[in-house]
């Protein structure tokens, strides 16, 4: 059975990185937690590609979070790229010994999130693709979301679709480490 598997760990997979896809949500920070994991296992190194796209739905996401009326007027590109490199900082300091998130290098493109990931993916010669389930604007009775749909129709990579832990009432939320390892009992 694992004859039939297209790719190994054992490849040389050093030009072919590990696409993981993210936007900031609690799922894309695990889906780049478990990019981490995979990088490691298949010894490739990992690009986390964010997708910046306002819709008319959601104005204002980009928007910086302090009252700094500087902040307030930056470009989609600059916030994007401030809670991108906000977004990372958390990931390694939640994964500090994950050399792969340590040296994983960031893209941010503009477009429709779903055909510029795949474009991407195609591009850089991407050994797969990582996204969480669903994004921030993902239905909770949803078992995966719009763009993690269209990506695993487009991409002619392998698609590793992650969800983060569901919290029930009763228990506490999970940092992303904790959510991690919980995840592979």
């Amino acid at each position: 059975m694992l004859d039939s598997i297209p790719f190994s760990a054992q490849e040389n997979t050093a030009l072919q990185p590990i696409l993981t896809a993210v936007d900031f949500s609690e799922d894309s920070r695990t889906a780049l937690l478990w990019a981490g994991k995979l990088a490691k296992c298949f010894n490739s190194p990992i690009t986390v590609l964010h997708v910046v796209h306002e819709p008319a739905a959601d104005p204002g996401f980009y928007h910086s979070e302090t009252k700094d009326s500087k902040d307030s007027i930056r470009t989609l590109q600059k916030a994007a790229e401030l809670k991108l490199s906000a977004f990372m900082d958390e990931a390694r300091e939640a994964c500090p010994d994950s050399s792969e998130l340590e040296s994983a290098q960031t893209l941010l493109v503009a477009g429709l999130p779903p055909g510029r990931i795949s474009e991407i993916a195609e591009s850089l010669d991407a050994k797969m693709i990582v996204i969480g389930s669903r994004g921030l604007t993902g239905l909770p009775h949803l078992m995966i979301g719009s763009v993690a749909e269209r990506v695993v129709h487009l991409a002619s990579q392998p698609v590793v679709v992650v969800k983060s832990r569901q919290v029930t009432t009763d228990e506490q939320p999970h940092s992303p480490a904790e959510t991690q390892d919980n995840d592979s009992e």
